[in-house]
């Protein structure tokens, strides 16, 4: 699992940079790319990074993270995230998305799920 690039993509920011400790301690070969809190900023930023990775609140200013999904061109391999449950049916229509985590956030969830990037 190297050079693996990823942006995360949600309006709470204290959380984000929960995540983005984590992933550094924990997957340190995961390379951050960028951390928006909007979804037009993370959209463009998505588009003109190309990342491997996303990972993507489930509510976020207004849209939800299905919006985000059905807009993005490029589709990068995608971990939903979420303080509530999410529809995993509905999830399973995404080819991309690779998974669901609800917060906060583990390291074991993570590695559950980052196998499935390799």
């Amino acid at each position: 699992m190297t050079d693996i690039k990823y942006i995360i993509l949600d309006d709470d920011k204290s959380y984000s940079l929960l995540l983005q400790k984590t992933i550094e301690t924990e997957f340190p070969e995961l390379q951050h790319i960028s951390t928006k809190d909007n979804t037009l900023e993370g959209l463009i930023d998505i588009q003109r990074q190309q990342p491997d990775l996303l990972f993507l609140d489930h509510y976020i200013d207004g849209l939800d993270g299905f919006d985000v999904l059905d807009l993005m061109k490029h589709l990068p391999k995608t971990i939903m995230i979420s303080s509530e449950k999410v529809d995993t049916d509905k999830l399973a229509q995404y080819p991309n998305v690779i998974g669901f985590i609800e917060k906060p956030v583990s390291a074991e969830q993570l590695k559950k799920l980052l196998v499935k990037m390799s």
